[in-house]
């Protein structure tokens, strides 16, 4: 009985620094992503939020492009225009960092950020979805949320 206790008890603490270990590689995985995704959404957002397409075209994925360049891209971008300038942003916030499988099989890291911005005719959040390509950084995606919408 002694001997099957100490079993379990071993396996409990192994388990729990199976688990701590996860939790701490998890921890400094995320802060190597916000290091270096933030500076290239600082750099990003007064780019992006000129929505002129061609000021921030070398920032995104083609697939990203694709949703730009289509006729209701161009009106979603004109519509989105409606908030104005860029006045001021706060530091990027870090949501989520996933990996996934394509269809292809290719592998894709994806990292999710939040940057509340302040524009001439209101406040709003960029929710920013970025893809490692490389060493670097794209945009597969930017969602605009804005009350401004809710008074046009």
């Amino acid at each position: 009985m002694k001997k099957f206790l100490k079993i379990i008890g071993i396996s409990i603490v192994a388990f729990i620094v199976i688990i701590v270990g996860i939790l701490f590689w998890a921890d400094y995985k995320s802060e190597e992503v916000i290091a270096e995704a933030t500076p290239f959404i600082e750099e990003s957002m007064p780019l992006v939020t000129t929505w002129n397409v061609d000021n921030f075209r070398h920032l995104f994925t083609p697939e990203g492009l694709a949703g730009f360049d289509s006729e209701k891209g161009r009106k979603i971008t004109a519509y989105l225009s409606k908030v104005g300038q860029l006045k001021s942003f706060d530091t990027p916030v870090f949501v989520k960092s996933n990996s996934i499988v394509t269809a292809s099989g290719d592998r894709k890291n994806i990292v999710v950020f939040t940057v509340k911005a302040r524009f001439e005719n209101g406040d709003g959040a960029l929710t920013f979805i970025l893809v490692r390509t490389g060493v670097n950084y794209l945009i597969q995606g930017v969602n605009l949320n804005s009350d401004v919408f809710l008074e046009l």
